[in-house]
């Protein structure tokens, strides 16, 4: 029942709560709480003044301390979710009286505060309120004060308010009436850019005059501007950029004018996506020299929007980090920001400062500016220090628990490219202790969740809340792995420091409960098995690292099971989209949908590739035994590219020098056809392999102007450089695939000036000059010797060379085959068309590999050693070998290899060289 209240009781009540926070909680108590019925429900025919009396009321009941709002529990939440949905202010908002509108949000304001992920549905009102605002009073000069400030408290809402929960996520149309809102949202967003760029611009023009032009300098450029092309504004002119030091501190002193410019630059980098990129304001130089004068501000607000406006573009455009003048002017004022108390909540230094690390370490991971300028400073060993404090506290609540994890990550990215920070970090000798401790505690909470899985899924069931909070400490062990990462990519660390059972173990512990859970507990909810999950991503790119050749932990993650723990989750449908689920996995399937699990995937491939790095054929087949080629081969058409390149890069090192994993995987892209045999009546089986096919097909579709399409496409040539290492049936094979001798072309046909399709990647040269090498060499001897023979040189021809194709010629010379180059790194970050590729691989190719293959894969054939120096050789080359050199030239490759020798990578213009020599030594042969 709603009991009614005139207005001089409302006034009464007000005045009475003033400061009396134990009597507001009385309102919200039965039988008091019946109020807020009579509160929230605003009509449109009360009076302005019901209205505002109705408004002060209850800001005044909701504005409580923590301690207080304990106490009432979750009737605050169910009022908070009252005034959300059943007032209508917002509707009426262009019509209601300027107080009204400045008092209902500066409510919405007190709501979103305490209850940020609330929805509000009626968001869309509010933005055409305040667009209409702005057009029809600010820009005009005709704002009155409460219209002002209704301007700013609906910026501050506007910036609380979480979009994702809008009145979009309850649509329920078809797919052409969810395209048709999204152009009506963005359409909505331009007109709120635009509102929002008239406010920054017209309020920063009353302070340019300010602006100090001495520190505008003209720098040197190809061609000066002549004289009668200089304009009166200093920054038009040709050849003058923005400033090499920050201008003079401007004064903002209208207290209006700096809540705007905060708060509208703000929500300006939220909606700046629709803007044109040559309309932004980041290309007004005149504004980016008044934003860089805003960083000597008093306003600690302002000086932090200045940060975020001029750093926001090195994490959302392309080549913005070129741009190491406004860096270098920016970092010290974002070290500095780490002395500000009290930031703005919007504001996190290590965050920014984690970024344009994490940013440099990605684009030049050899020459980071961030961490140049910082080692400049005592600003790394102050970081240290306090994250030394952290981590010697003797317990942690939630608020150092927060900064604990933020120092930790901001660490992890220090020592992710630089093994000095790698050293200094490990010259503490507790920190490992520090990090096994992080490690063990989480692993005990997970095995007590599990433990205890029957009966919290029975209070689930009860209670009908589906969706568990996350581990508190899941932030906190997320970032203890990422430092161990980044401690793992350090050759003496591997074998010194990280020397340890006890670290190893723990990973594999982690990797293991982690799965359990995505098996046992899936009945928790999303929000809480998607940090798991991404735990289990992290794990597995850290025990990347601890299974290297040279790890002294490699043997014991093989013995303690890593690939049986690999082969389950590669296995596993949720983590293998190419499996079926079980009849009996529904409410799992239902559960854990949408989860990325890509890392998980592409980091599982990755501890693949390097167990199977300069490894004998005998272990590369007791790994299929475990992970049939079958189940690689799952992942190789993967919706994510990295999942894609760390496939292709496995295979790459499976294939390497051995004769019978390439049967293998020719068998798997083999297109059978049986017939029966007229002459015997048997069934006879016809096979031709697709795998050439494929893999064209697969580079063209790569883009390598993308990190992860770039190392599948390496990889997939890396492929082709194994099979054209077996046999000459191989060669042949490769040899007829006009498509990939195109792409090979196209490849090394780039230049610096020209390489817009493939980047010029000088590893994808390398790649491109190992599969001619590969054509070009016998398989059927070790090596060649150095220097050519005289004799072997002679172009003469006699009558036995005509009579057999396959008369050989004798020619010297010295030049491993790829095989034993073939194979990935030692360790790295664990950041159809009609072509001619159904060539037969015919009974005769068949027949000859078996025949090899007791041989060779026992002692690694395709591994070639230097004779001894001085040594020679005399090699028989086939007339097959002079054919395909002969089919090179004929396609333009000889002149290719010839124009790289002058490539500006050492490596390509090397090979290129040695290659060309071996070509001119067969073309020499008639």
């Amino acid at each position: 029942m709603t009991v009614a209240y005139s207005l001089e009781n409302l006034r009464k009540i007000s005045n009475a709560l003033v400061g009396d926070q134990l009597a507001k909680v009385e309102y919200f108590l039965a039988p008091k709480c019946l109020i807020f019925q009579f509160l929230v429900a605003v009509e449109p025919d009360d009076k302005v003044a019901l209205k505002n009396a109705k408004l002060d009321l209850l800001y005044i009941l909701l504005h409580l301390e923590p301690q207080q709002r304990d106490m009432v529990g979750t009737a605050y939440l169910d009022t908070v979710s009252a005034i959300y949905k059943s007032m209508t202010l917002a509707k009426s908002f262009t019509q209601n009286e300027s107080l009204t509108n400045y008092k209902y949000v500066k409510l919405l304001n007190l709501c979103a505060e305490v209850y940020p992920n609330c929805v509000f549905s009626d968001l869309q009102y509010l933005q055409n309120g305040f667009i209409r605002l702005v057009n029809d009073k600010f820009l005009r000069g005709s704002c009155s004060t409460n219209e002002m400030t209704t301007i700013i408290e609906l910026l501050k809402f506007f910036s609380l308010v979480d979009e994702e929960g809008d009145s979009d996520s309850n649509l329920t149309e078809a797919m052409e009436q969810e395209r048709e809102v999204t152009e009506i949202s963005q359409y909505q967003d331009f007109n709120m850019a635009d509102s929002l760029e008239q406010i920054i611009v017209k309020t920063s023009t009353k302070y340019l005059d300010q602006i100090s032009l001495k520190y505008i300098v003209r720098l040197k450029v190809s061609r000066p501007a002549s004289p009668s092309s200089v304009k009166n504004d200093p920054f038009d002119n040709k050849g003058v950029d923005c400033t090499r030091a920050i201008p003079k501190k401007i004064n903002i002193s209208n207290v209006y004018d700096s809540s705007l410019l905060s708060l509208g630059l703000l929500l300006y980098l939220r909606y700046s996506y629709v803007i044109p990129d040559d309309r932004k304001l980041w290309n007004d130089l005149t504004f980016k020299t008044f934003v860089l004068s805003l960083l000597k501000s008093d306003d600690v607000n302002i000086r932090c929007i200045s940060l975020k406006f001029l750093l926001q573009p090195y994490l959302t455009e392309d080549k913005k980090w070129e741009d190491s003048r406004t860096l270098e002017k920016t970092l010290p004022y974002l070290v500095e920001s780490f002395n500000y108390d009290p930031l703005p909540w919007w504001f996190d230094p290590f965050d920014s400062l984690d970024s344009l690390v994490v940013l440099y370490n990605e684009t030049t991971p050899m020459n980071n500016p961030v961490l140049a300028t910082l080692a400049h400073t005592n600003v790394v060993f102050c970081i240290l220090s306090r994250f030394s404090q952290c981590l010697s506290l003797p317990q942690q609540n939630e608020s150092s628990l927060r900064t604990t994890t933020k120092f930790i990550k901001l660490c992890a990215s220090f020592a992710a490219s630089d093994e000095k920070y790698r050293l200094l970090l490990l010259n503490d000798k507790l920190l490992l202790n520090h990090l096994e401790y992080g490690l063990e505690s989480h692993i005990t909470l997970i095995q007590d969740f599990i433990s205890l899985k029957d009966d919290i899924r029975e209070t689930v069931v009860e209670t009908h809340f589906m969706c568990l909070p996350p581990i508190y400490d899941h932030e906190f062990v997320a970032a203890w792995l990422r430092l161990l990462k980044s401690f793992s990519r350090s050759v003496s660390a591997l074998r010194t420091t990280l020397k340890r059972n006890k670290i190893a173990q723990l990973l594999l512990q982690i990797l293991t409960k982690t799965y359990t859970l995505t098996k046992e507990c899936y009945f928790a909810g999303q929000n809480f098995m998607k940090p798991e999950i991404g735990i289990m991503g992290i794990t597995l790119g850290s025990i990347c690292n601890f299974v290297v050749e040279f790890s002294n932990l490699q043997s014991f993650m093989l013995r303690n099971g890593i690939i049986d723990i690999i082969e389950k989750v590669l296995s596993d449908p949720l983590f293998n989209s190419k499996k079926a689920w079980e009849d009996d996995e529904n409410e799992r399937r239902i559960a854990l949908q949408g989860i990325p699990v890509h890392e998980v995937k592409a980091n599982s491939l990755w501890v693949l590739r390097h167990l199977m790095y300069n490894c004998q054929n005998e272990e590369k087949f007791q790994l299929l035994a475990k992970i049939p080629m079958t189940l690689i081969l799952d992942f190789i058409n993967d919706s994510c590219w990295a999942v894609q390149a760390q496939c292709f890069q496995l295979l790459r090192n499976l294939t390497c020098n051995s004769r019978k994993i390439v049967n293998i995987l020719l068998e798997k892209f083999k297109d059978v056809e049986y017939k029966i045999d007229p002459q015997t009546g048997n069934t006879i089986s016809i096979g031709s392999t697709y795998l050439f096919e494929f893999l064209a097909r697969k580079m063209r579709l790569l883009n390598p102007l993308d990190t992860q399409q770039k190392k599948a496409m390496e990889g997939v040539l890396y492929i082709i450089v194994n099979l054209a290492a077996v046999n000459e049936n191989k060669k042949q094979l490769v040899i007829e695939q006009d498509e990939i001798l195109n792409i090979i072309s196209e490849i090394l046909m780039e230049t610096t000036n020209d390489n817009s399709r493939y980047g010029n990647d000088s590893n994808l040269k390398l790649a491109c000059l190992w599969v001619l090498n590969n054509l070009l060499w016998n398989s059927s001897v070790s090596h060649y010797t150095q220097y050519a023979i005289e004799n072997g040189l002679e172009p003469g021809h006699s009558p036995s060379d005509s009579e057999n194709p396959q008369s050989t010629v004798t020619i010297a010379y010295n030049e491993p085959v790829a095989g034993g180059y073939s194979r990935g790194k030692y360790f790295d970050e664990p950041d159809g068309d009609n072509s001619s590729s159904n060539a037969n691989d015919d009974d005769d190719d068949d027949d000859d590999d078996d025949n090899d293959d007791d041989d060779d894969d026992e002692g690694d054939e395709f591994i070639r050693t230097p004779t001894a120096k001085g040594s020679t050789s005399n090699v028989q080359v086939t007339r097959a070998t002079v054919e395909r050199c002969r089919k090179l030239v004929d396609v333009g490759l000889y002149d290719l290899v010839k124009k790289n020798i002058t490539d500006e990578s050492l490596s390509v213009r090397e090979k290129a060289r040695t290659l060309l020599y071996h070509m001119d030594l067969l073309l020499k042969v008639k």
